[in-house]
């Protein structure tokens, strides 16, 4: 199929050996604006050696627990945690298990082809001066007690912002009843990201409509008319990654009417073309 995708499962079966002990990657999307990853690492298995970016990175742990190595400082990290590092931060990661855990990774903005993604280093100091950062990363796990309702029946956390050092990109946690939406048919000025985590989530894309199962990653690009609501029996949970960041002051959501005209073109007028230029 060559039109866009809008909706991709994620599948460990597309997944890819890296190379590293037990780690395999499904690339899921790769706009300009990040770079998106469905990552397993098996325990005992572990991530590339310290080294850092010239894209911030995030990880959301869906299941499992990880150790991740920020600079000098080792956490251990729990299933709905969502890891931060910028860009020129010295990291690594790796798993002791127990089990297997899966991770979904977002580099932000995405690297330019052919370009190296990872620069490995002895240590934080190699980092050469030009590419440091004065960022710390952090480690922020779901509280399911604090968030809030921002329209009814549909609540929101922010986990990372301009505010705690992500200028590159914004990921909110959020969760919708049932019966209950999101904003009206709208458009971004950036691309817009949904990873369902639980429940049923219904997605109108265009001319498009899609139930999406948890464990899928629903891909919006900016200026695509969209909304979502939860047509199911139970809570609907997803992040929400917005990237790049809003512009402080600009609404994020402008609500659009979108209705089909009736009016065609496709090959028809391509051929139409080719034949009246060859007549001539």
């Amino acid at each position: 199929m060559t039109r866009m995708r809008y909706v991709r499962p994620l599948d460990i079966d597309q997944a890819i050996d890296t190379g590293f002990k037990g780690y395999r990657a499904q690339f899921l999307s790769h706009l300009e604006s990040a770079l998106m990853i469905a990552s397993t690492i098996e325990e005992g298995g572990c991530g590339p050696g310290l080294h850092y970016h010239r894209s911030d990175q995030l990880y959301y742990l869906m299941r499992g627990s990880m150790k991740v190595r920020l600079g000098d400082e080792v956490h251990q990290v729990e299933a709905g945690s969502l890891v931060f590092i910028p860009a020129g931060l010295a990291h690594c990661n790796w798993n002791e298990g127990p089990g297997a855990e899966t991770h979904f990774e977002m580099i932000v903005p995405a690297p330019a082809p052919l370009t190296q993604i990872a620069i490995m280093v002895d240590s934080p100091a190699d980092i050469p001066v030009e590419d440091r950062t004065d960022r710390p990363g952090l480690v922020r796990a779901l509280d399911l007690t604090a968030v809030p309702e921002v329209l009814p029946g549909m609540r929101m956390q922010p986990l990372v912002d301009p505010e705690s050092g992500s200028h590159r990109t914004v990921v909110n946690y959020m969760e919708v009843d049932p019966g209950k939406a999101g904003p009206g048919t709208h458009v971004h000025e950036f691309d817009q990201y949904y990873l369902v985590l639980e429940g049923r989530l219904t997605v109108e894309v265009a001319l498009e409509k899609h139930i999406v199962e948890p464990g899928t990653l629903v891909v919006l690009p900016a200026g695509v008319p969209h909304r979502q609501y939860n047509e199911g029996d139970v809570t609907e949970k997803h992040l929400g990654v917005l990237a790049p960041a809003p512009e402080p002051g600009r609404p994020w959501d402008r609500g659009v009417t979108f209705a089909v005209n009736g009016e065609e073109f496709g090959s028809t007028i391509t051929s139409a073309a080719a034949t009246n230029g060859a007549t001539r």
